[in-house]
């Protein structure tokens, strides 16, 4: 039977037995509190079941959740959750015992991450680790009752901060970019124009720069380019990998202007490396090799556009505007929503809408003409 005692601290001790030795369950605020826990574990007794440790420190339960994600994951994700945990979650919670981790101390963690200067996304991912790892201690590891995270969301000040700002080029704004860098010889190989292809390709099929660097010329069959892998950093060498998604393999049609720009930029590549020895094929045969015959590295490539874009005075919007800016042309020019979510590889068709529909003035007004023309004269 449970025996429950009053510490000078306020709190209440509750003890329980088993096979005729007593110990200790933890302090609650109340003796109510004391009792239903009491009589939750002697229940479990009763019924033979494991009594876990529900002293367990938060770290440590990280420690067993980390190993169970670990042979669930991709390295690089994995890498990605436990940096999240180490530097946003573990100086919060660290030592404290996991059951004794209120509702409170949640809120309190989510009002100091709602304060800081970081996109809501962001900090929603950190909260939503946070509760994987209660979920765990619930479910697998049986030390808690029930998560203090249930039904906790990141708050928003204004409903439209959430979004994310989608950065785009008009329409002019890409034609003066593309103008500019196809007109601008390298110094050192002339025509091989490879930052220029680059842009032409991002802005002509709508991939993910991590896609792009990882395009073999053999992905390239009857004008479709099959787009089924990669290039990421792992362990600090650049390899192909698999895609974010199932949705993320996909085929798409490539037009007669870009099949052509890369025809002769394959002939200028393939001239450069017979021309010069030092430069070898990469061994993967992708279509945008650096000049050592390895794969572009995507900072180098951020910085060479930043640098592109100042000499011509236009805003540098990062790699990622060239996947916006072909997504919102696409839909200027009259493209099905459907059809623009396909070729961007998204999960489903609201992904689109909820970031495209809503950018440009021209979508909305062009829409409103057609409802004009079907109905003018006749309400």
């Amino acid at each position: 039977m449970a025996t429950f005692r009053k510490l000078p601290s306020g709190k209440w001790q509750a003890r329980v037995s088993k096979e005729g030795k007593e110990f200790s369950i933890g302090t609650f605020r109340t003796k109510k509190e004391a009792e239903i826990e009491a009589g939750k574990v002697e229940e479990r007794i009763f019924y033979g079941q494991a009594l876990n440790d529900r002293n367990m420190l938060f770290n440590e339960v990280v420690e067993e959740w980390l190993k169970y994600k670990k042979l669930d994951m991709k390295p690089n994700s994995y890498e990605g959750i436990e940096r999240i945990t180490r530097i946003h979650l573990l100086p919060f919670f660290e030592s404290q015992r996991i059951m004794k981790i209120r509702r409170k101390d949640i809120k309190n963690w989510i009002t100091h991450y709602a304060s800081l200067d970081l996109s809501h996304g962001s900090k929603s991912k950190y909260l939503s680790i946070l509760k994987s790892i209660f979920h765990y201690a619930v479910y697998d590891l049986e030390v808690l009752e029930k998560s203090p995270c249930d039904k906790l969301s990141m708050p928003v000040k204004d409903s439209l901060e959430a979004d994310e700002e989608v950065k785009y080029y008009s329409l002019n704004e890409l034609e003066g970019l593309l103008k500019y860098m196809k007109n601008k010889k390298t110094q050192r190989y002339g025509d091989y124009q490879l930052y220029y292809m680059l842009m032409y390709f991002l802005s002509k099929t709508g991939l993910r720069i991590s896609e792009a660097l990882a395009v073999r010329w053999s992905d390239i069959k009857d004008n479709k380019l099959s787009v089924e892998r990669q290039i990421k950093k792992i362990n600090n060498k650049k390899k192909l990998d698999t895609l974010k998604s199932s949705s993320s393999y996909r085929t798409i049609t490539l037009d007669d202007d870009l099949i052509k720009e890369l025809r002769k930029f394959k002939i200028k590549q393939n001239e450069m490396i017979l021309e010069n020895p030092h430069i070898p094929k990469n061994k993967d045969d992708i279509i945008f090799q650096n000049y050592l015959g390895d794969y572009l590295d995507t900072r180098a490539v951020r910085k060479s556009f930043e640098r592109y874009c100042k000499r011509i005075g236009l805003e540098y919007k990062g790699t990622h505007v060239f996947r916006h800016t072909h997504a919102v042309l696409l839909l200027e020019a009259g493209a099905s929503i459907k059809y623009v979510s396909e070729r961007l590889g998204h999960k489903s068709i609201k992904t689109t809408s909820d970031i495209y529909l809503a950018v440009t003035e021209k979508i909305d007004q062009d829409e409103l003409n057609k409802f004009t023309a079907y109905t003018r004269d006749k309400i």
